[in-house]
């Protein structure tokens, strides 16, 4: 516990003392949680009537099952950027101005073999969820909607996905490291479950309040984010863009913008912290001290 609480309370120093480390983390925010805040909080969520048509259009369709591969592969081309871009603000947080695309390619090969096990349980809930949603979608029951129906019966496998996300966070923070310390890739993750318990119980302690922490956060800019977006999703739809939609667009952006600086500020924070409790418990602090020198 006093470990945990006197490299929390240090990292905090260094991010307050070090507002540069913000963009880098920002940048690693945004690819990673932070967008969700912007959807929730700009799009509509989708009627029942709506999610059932989509899946219909998608079963009947003549191109069946090219367009689902092809929806597929687009969306693993937007995580590989995502991932590219988080591994890009996470290289700067790590080595600074020494930061080169080595690095951030290093970086991104740890954090999709650090993401594998979460994508194959969210690949797991979602073809549970394929099969179980078109009969709640078509069962006429009374009480909760289908949608709620369809998350009880895969609550166990989110529940698993939560945990798998929160034990990859955690090798990847250790690995990351390592190979910001010149290990190769796998080397790297190969020791990270031995930097992990090393640690123990900090960083046991440090992954249950990260996660807190950004789940809080990302609920907090979401609602912000929505409240902010009503009156102005009314004005767009009922006036158009007009000047004072324009200046409600720029004070909303300007607030968004915000929002995605104090989440780089929160990833910082939790990335010095981790770095404080992987290197104290192994004895290279000093290393790291001296690193933190070089950054910008």
């Amino acid at each position: 516990m006093r470990i945990w609480r006197s490299g929390a309370r240090s990292a905090a120093d260094e991010v307050a003392e070090h507002p540069a480390l913000w963009l880098p983390g920002a940048l690693a925010w945004i690819a990673t949680v932070g967008w969700l805040a912007l959807v929730i909080g700009v799009a509509r969520p989708p009627t029942v009537a709506e999610l059932t048509f989509l899946g219909a259009r998608i079963f009947t369709s003549g191109a069946w099952p090219w367009n689902l591969v092809a929806a597929a592969t687009g969306v693993a081309l937007v995580i590989v950027v995502g991932f590219l871009l988080a591994a890009a603000g996470e290289a700067v947080l790590l080595r600074g101005r020494r930061a080169s695309f080595a690095d951030v390619g290093r970086l991104a090969a740890v954090g999709l073999a650090c993401a594998a096990p979460t994508a194959v349980v969210l690949a797991a809930a979602v073809a549970v969820a394929a099969g179980v949603a078109p009969g709640e979608f078509n069962a006429p029951e009374p009480g909760p909607g289908p949608l709620v129906r369809t998350a009880v019966r895969v609550a166990p496998l989110l529940a698993a996905l939560v945990v798998a996300a929160s034990a990859g966070a955690a090798v990847h923070a250790a690995a990351a490291r390592g190979v910001a310390a010149g290990r190769g890739v796998i080397p790297a993750l190969r020791d990270a479950p031995r930097a992990l318990a090393e640690a123990s119980p900090a960083a046991l302690l440090l992954a249950a309040t990260l996660l807190v922490a950004r789940v809080a956060y990302l609920a907090l800019a979401a609602v912000l984010l929505r409240v902010l977006w009503a009156p102005i999703g009314v004005r767009l739809s009922g006036e158009g863009i007009g000047l004072a939609a324009v200046l409600l667009l720029v004070g909303f952006v300007a607030i968004w913008l915000c929002l995605v600086l104090g989440g780089g500020a929160l990833h910082a924070w939790g990335s010095a912290a981790w770095t404080r409790i992987l290197f104290g418990a192994s004895g290279h602090r000093g290393d790291h001290e001296r690193e933190t020198k070089r950054r910008p």
